[in-house]
């Protein structure tokens, strides 16, 4: 039975409207899943977000770029057949990711570079979202060619996707589990509304798949895990959370990274004892992460203190209790320790309290989450909440001995940025993991020093003991690392919330590891001057633009011109509100379909308003491509936080309903022309493509937030100039 019984889309029913509606809510919700667990594997970093969404939207504009064939005149069939197909693929990509690991030939733990994370990321993206970039083009078909209609409905089923995911099944459920619920209904959804005839096997196996998928998740993690011991495992909104047991030591892992190990007395000991003992009399001492570690055993050694322990997420403190040793129980159990199940610095920002002693216990700032904790911002918040001649302690991984010229870097620009804050030199002890004080007072390494405080409180440590000390911290060895650090730290680089150097220099270092292209690549974009990555493209747009504007003429080729500005702006916009998010508000994992929710209705509501109008468009794009440079103006001002956590979901939609009202006029032109329904999708994908790589990989690492919207902002002047002198013609 046919469902489109008249072309005219306004007689059309609602099963028909109904697979572009299921199109968005794909596509959205398969590209949540697909990030969540790519996290997991290829310890999520910004980097390989980028290259995730950037493949996703590259075959995604190519996919829509491809013509249907002539003579198909019904698209139901086709259409029953790519949904069907990309679950089938969406099941599958996600074993593969979760085998990734096993296909490399290397352990479930080891880290890889980025070159594997490309190839996973465009081999993802090629069969999953080219499919579905295709079926945008098949359901204008469907719809009469109302490519307006198309645009409306798949960006309310992206909105709905994003709603239904974060608040119903990512806190309720699994990963794989919540992936499955989403696709089996998508494939129940797809025979309901286009009820094929010769497509039900695929359906019926893009059912069994998903099936499979909901009950094989704990079984199929055991075994990608292998020959490590996986004990225990959970999804939460934050990440995903692994414990691997290695004889009598037990390891958290949160998305690829390790978080902590039990027993590792050496780095509970260093995470705390150098600290603690530049003072006298410890009374209050706040732990950031690290509460499972044996941190808090370690502090509890010192008599009259109280500490407040602060972990993001619960499941970490929840999850380790299972393993933990009775003593260990105890400890965490103790009147004098309180654990807040809350992110660390909007604790830290919105206590009342005063601390003698700040201890982080994090990972090294291998993404701009981890990164916040160590920039110039935080660091200022923790000295208002240290009481006079309070001590903030970290330790970073790094070289005991040899100190390589990407460590020296990337340690520099964080005492740098500690240096801007805490006056006195900062002091480093070398290690097995660097120990980085800091403090408004005095601060001493003297070994003999710090061995008679041990001996006076009667402290049964290890490592950070009389007989270690004077070897670690033989002034000549603490010497050279000194040295080393200022002489790197020339360069003078902070590191801030909106401008992430620590976090390139990370990388630096990360990349330089695989001893492939990554590090070489790295470097170099570093090495070239800031003009030429900011400013020279803007010039060759600008040149661009100018010769456009005289050959196109009246060609209706020139509304795609705003359509590419389009894409760029919104996907550039959506990262940077991402990341700004993450500095301003705390974690950002487990809130990206809600702020993508908030895009994609506003995106909904700007494309029923430009569908609405009886003309062509023409004389209303100076005045939307205007609003972007206004929207970004007021992007650039609320960056540091201003306005609170709201700000961000009313900027994402106002930008959502600027680029919904500016693809249907400028679409509208240019089908006029050029009957090709997918060709101004596929420009818009692809530019969002061009954006999102150069912003994640190089801009953002580089320069920063607001240089980054700065440009932004230049680029749609350039634009609002192309489009008010080919208007007037």
């Amino acid at each position: 039975m046919r469902i489109v019984r008249d072309g005219d889309p306004r007689h059309l029913g609602l099963s028909a409207r109904l697979p572009a509606f299921l199109l968005g809510f794909m596509a959205a919700s398969f590209q949540v899943y697909l990030l969540r667990e790519f996290s997991a594997e290829f310890t999520g970093n910004e980097l390989t977000f980028g290259f995730v969404l950037g493949a996703w939207l590259l075959w995604g504009g190519l996919g829509s770029l491809v013509r249907p064939r002539r003579g198909a005149v019904r698209p139901e069939p086709r259409l029953a057949r790519l949904y069907g197909g990309a679950v089938i693929l969406f099941c599958g990509g996600l074993v593969l990711l979760r085998f990734s690991h096993k296909l490399m030939g290397i352990l479930p733990a080891e880290a890889t570079g980025l070159v594997p994370a490309l190839g996973f990321a465009l081999v993802l993206g090629l069969f999953l979202s080219f499919p579905l970039g295709h079926a945008f083009v098949l359901n204008a078909g469907f719809l009469g060619d109302d490519v307006g209609l198309v645009y409306i409905l798949e960006s309310a089923g992206a909105a709905a996707a994003g709603l239904i995911v974060h608040f119903l099944l990512i806190p309720r459920m699994s990963n794989w589990l919540g992936a499955a619920i989403v696709g089996g209904g998508a494939a129940i959804l797809t025979l309901v509304a286009l009820r094929p005839r010769r497509s039900k096997a695929i359906l019926a196996a893009a059912l069994l798949l998903s099936a499979g998928l909901a009950i094989s998740d704990r079984t199929a993690l055991k075994a990608a895990w292998k020959p490590l011991d996986l004990v225990d495992a959970e999804d939460t909104p934050y990440g995903k959370l692994l414990v691997i047991r290695n004889a009598e030591q037990v390891t958290l892992f949160d998305n690829g990274l390790a978080v902590f190990s039990r027993p590792d007395v050496g780095a509970a000991e260093d995470a705390v004892h150098f600290a603690m003992l530049q003072r006298d009399d410890v009374e209050r001492v706040l732990l950031v992460g690290g509460t499972a570690s044996g941190c808090v055993e370690e502090v509890l050694k010192y008599p009259g203190v109280r500490v407040d322990c602060v972990e993001l997420d619960p499941a970490v403190v929840r999850l380790a209790r299972k393993q933990l040793p009775p003593a260990a129980l105890a400890a965490l159990d103790d009147p004098r320790v309180h654990v807040f199940a809350q992110d660390g610095r909007a604790f830290l920002e919105r206590t009342a309290e005063r601390y003698n002693a700040v201890l982080l216990n994090l990972p090294d700032p291998s993404t701009t989450q981890i990164n916040r904790y160590y920039t110039r911002e935080f660091f200022a918040e923790v000295r208002k909440k240290l009481e006079p001649g309070g001590v903030l302690s970290f330790v970073l991984t790094g070289p005991e001995n040899y100190v390589s010229g990407a460590f020296s870097r990337y340690l520099a620009s964080i005492v740098w940025t500690l240096l801007d804050v805490f006056p006195p030199q900062p002091v480093v002890v070398p290690g097995p993991g660097v120990v980085v004080l800091a403090s408004d007072g005095p601060l001493s390494l003297d070994p003999e020093l710090l061995s008679a405080k041990i001996a006076r409180l009667g402290l049964e440590t290890t490592y950070v003991s009389p007989a270690m000390l004077p070897a670690r911290l033989d002034p000549g060895r603490v010497d050279r690392l000194t040295l080393t650090l200022t002489v790197a730290a020339a360069e003078g680089r902070i590191n801030r919330d909106l401008v992430p150097v620590s976090y390139y220099f990370q990388s630096l270092l990360w990349a330089g590891q695989f001893r492939g292209i990554e590090a070489r690549l790295l470097v170099a974009a570093g090495r070239i001057p800031r003009a030429w990555i900011l400013d020279a493209p803007l010039a060759l747009i600008a040149l661009a633009l100018a010769v456009l504007a005289c050959r196109l003429r009246r060609s209706a080729a020139r509304f795609l011109v705003p359509v590419a500005v389009m894409g760029i702006t919104s996907i550039v916009v959506e990262v940077a509100v991402f990341i700004a998010f993450q500095a301003n508000f705390g974690y950002v994992y487990g809130k990206i379909p809600l702020l993508l929710a908030a895009f994609m209705a506003g995106l909904v509501i700007g494309a029923v308003l430009g569908r609405r109008r009886k003309r062509p468009g023409q004389a209303d794009l100076p005045f939307v491509q205007g609003g972007f440079v206004l929207l970004l103006a007021a992007t650039l001002g609320a960056l540091p936080g201003r306005g609170g956590e709201p700000v961000p979901f009313v900027l994402l939609a106002g930008f959502g309903a600027l680029s919904g009202y500016l693809f249907v006029a400028a679409n509208r032109l240019v089908l006029r022309e050029t009957p090709h329904p997918g060709l101004g999708y596929g420009v818009d994908l692809i530019a969002s493509f061009a954006g999102v790589v150069v912003a994640s990989a190089l801009i953002i690492p580089l320069f920063g937030i607001p240089a980054l919207i700065l440009r932004l902002a230049v680029l749609n002047i350039l634009g609002l100039a192309f489009v008010m002198v080919t208007s007037s013609r």
